[in-house]
């Protein structure tokens, strides 16, 4: 007889999304302050500032999930399936980091406005 597991939990589908949800989170916010600052004619060391931070703040919430996800005891995971998502969720988690740096990692640095 084969051994019976516990049903996957869904919240393992959220946490492989969570990731670039916080990522597309970062996509609006940046540009949101970027435009905000530019038609308020922000001077641009407060600008930068402010989107620097934005950035780091969801890096930062990004790295989070990342660490919760590392942190997850693999025996509690149910079967096989459990553990697969568990990995996939963690491997887009650092594609998210990495997607989030390469996107938007130069922003601050760039002309502010034009």
């Amino acid at each position: 007889m084969t051994a019976r597991t516990a049903p996957v939990p869904p919240g393992y589908l959220w946490w492989l999304a969570a990731g670039f949800l916080v990522w597309g989170s970062a996509l609006v916010v940046v540009y949101a302050v970027h435009g905000i600052g530019c038609t308020f004619a922000w001077s641009t060391g407060p600008l930068r500032l402010g989107l620097a931070l934005v950035l780091f703040a969801h890096l930062a919430v990004i790295g989070w999930i990342w660490h919760r996800l590392g942190g997850v005891d693999p025996s509690r995971d149910s079967g096989q399936t459990g553990v697969f998502l568990r990995m996939a969720a963690v491997w887009a988690t650092i594609a998210a980091f990495a997607t989030t740096i390469f996107t938007l990692g130069a922003t601050p640095l760039l002309t502010v406005c034009l």
